[in-house]
């Protein structure tokens, strides 16, 4: 790229050999990008708190608050991007849904969630028991509040498993070719699609419970 201050050639991030002055971020930067990352789903976290706090420090806007108006900016800017890259990255779910979404496959895109076809009619008697223990005698309370504990544990063990499914998708999509690729992103979207639907109606289920846990 061209430095914005002397038309020399520069690098995006970093300052200008000639003039010395910060340069701003490619506007087309993905977030292993701007983290100066291999675009990868398995990442070494180490690493990825190592670079963030390197650019971190590199960028705060407090190094540039003697520097031109048109510098300061482009600190905050950068500063900005790198603490958004870091925060999705940082995460496998996020990490995975970003890469869907640059891919135009976002999870969302394939409309309301459904319930997964196992869990179907298991959820449809977990609602009817919600609204039983909505109107239940204090007799029949605490036996409909241990069925509902019940299916609130296996709810969770099954959301954690679509994490760890979600996960192990992540090598396989980094050693993959073009095809394998989709096919490993389509599989993470169906993932995706049944986690949040799982989030939902635990949601419900420790609303009805007076439960916070659950709710991530």
């Amino acid at each position: 790229m061209k430095c914005w201050t002397c038309g020399a050639e520069a690098v995006g991030g970093d300052v200008c050999r000639e003039c010395r002055s910060l340069q701003p971020l490619p506007a087309e930067a993905d977030h292993w990008t701007v983290l100066g990352l291999p675009r990868r789903l398995a990442l070494d976290r180490t690493d990825l708190e190592t670079r963030f706090h390197e650019l971190n420090r590199r960028f705060h806007p407090d190094y540039f608050r003697l520097r031109s108006p048109e510098e300061q900016a482009i600190s905050l800017e950068n500063s900005a991007a790198v603490n958004t890259a870091y925060r999705t990255l940082r995460d496998p779910i996020a990490r995975a849904e970003y890469l869907l979404a640059r891919e135009g496959l976002a999870a969302g895109s394939l409309g309301q969630a459904k319930p997964p076809a196992d869990l179907f009619e298991e959820i449809m008697e977990l609602q009817e028991a919600r609204q039983e223990l909505s109107g239940a005698s204090p007799e029949a309370e605490p036996a409909l509040r241990d069925r509902l504990e019940a299916a609130r544990v296996g709810l969770e063990a099954r959301r954690a498993r679509t994490e760890a499914d979600l996960a192990a998708l992540f090598p396989r999509w980094d050693e993959a070719d073009e095809a394998g690729r989709r096919h490993a992103m389509e599989t993470m979207r169906g993932i995706l699609a049944t986690r949040a639907y799982l989030r939902t109606v635990l949601r419900d289920l420790n609303g009805t419970l007076g439960s916070e846990e659950g709710a991530g």
